[in-house]
């Protein structure tokens, strides 16, 4: 997140004003205006043949040593689903597929600010994982047995999909 006090473009110092109903910065000078917008995440609700969830255990901050779903940010120039594909492979060297959209979210990060972070059902055909620098450990677990995860938004996840799974069985 860039925290703006001289102007990118001139480099006259900054000022505020009430642009689109919102307070920006802005330059007085060149009249460039500061639009603070939220960085792109995906996540990989990740599963198996035998339908368990892969849960990964953190090794970095925001969340450290937390269980979690795999993912992380978009980079410039890929879609959320290439994103979300890469960051699986990265974290674990699993090859998936989208399955489907499981929803958009927003969420305020202390480390961040602003993400939308886009969740998507992906399955994996070879589980055979392979971790990274980012984590700690990494598993395929029946549901019932999943570590405790305490991210909010990735517990919203998992219970988004088991609402929809249950409305919606094959």
């Amino acid at each position: 997140m860039n925290i703006y006090s001289y102007c990118p473009i001139c480099g006259t110092p900054l000022g505020t004003a009430e642009i689109e109903n919102r307070t920006r910065k802005t330059c007085p000078s060149c009249s460039w205006i500061h639009y603070e917008n939220p960085l792109p995440v995906a996540l990989a609700y990740t599963v198996n043949r035998s339908g368990e969830l892969l849960v990964v255990r953190r090794a970095h901050h925001p969340a450290y040593n937390e269980w979690a779903l795999p993912g992380g940010f978009l980079e410039s120039g890929e879609t959320p689903q290439e994103g979300c594909l890469r960051e699986l492979r990265e974290e674990t060297s699993l090859q998936g597929n989208i399955d489907r959209l499981i929803g958009a979210y927003h969420r305020e990060s202390k480390m961040y600010g602003s993400l939308v972070v886009v969740a998507y059902k992906v399955v994996v055909m070879n589980d055979a994982l392979q971790i990274n620098h980012e984590l700690y450990e990494a598993g395929f677990y029946p549901f019932e047995r999943i570590p405790q995860i305490n991210i909010p938004l990735h517990q919203q996840v998992i219970e988004d999909v088991r609402n929809h799974d249950h409305q919606h069985p094959l």
